[in-house]
């Protein structure tokens, strides 16, 4: 195969990727993802459904409309979640970060069902 175009002149060559990741950054690379992947499916799902169910209880007025309330804005924790488990420089941040708040909120929750045990 030639390097010679129609018009006579050479085709550059293709340049050589730059910092080309190695199998193990790859594997390590797919890990973090993964990893960011569950924190934000999983326990974005839990830390939003804690919080929906302390707001609920702890918001002043009628039940139902606590829990209209709580619930409209349990999509703006999880979506608030989602983003961070990806903007974050450190994925054990997020996990650290998320089993800390579901904790929190568990003990939330437990402490509001033992002062008004109210479903």
């Amino acid at each position: 195969m030639s390097d010679l175009t129609a018009q006579g002149s050479v085709k550059p060559k293709p340049a050589a990727r730059k910092g080309a990741a190695s199998p193990a950054e790859r594997w390590r690379r797919a890990a973090d993802v993964s990893a960011r992947t569950v924190a934000a499916i999983a326990l974005g799902y839990v830390t939003a459904s804690l919080a929906t169910a302390v707001l609920a209880r702890l918001l002043p007025g009628p039940v139902e409309e606590a829990t209209i309330a709580a619930t409209t804005f349990s999509f703006v924790i999880y979506v608030s979640v989602v983003i961070w488990a990806f903007a974050d420089r450190h994925a054990w941040r997020v996990w650290a970060g998320l089993i800390t708040a579901c904790a929190v909120l568990t003990g939330a929750l437990l402490w509001s069902l033992s002062v008004e045990p109210r479903l």
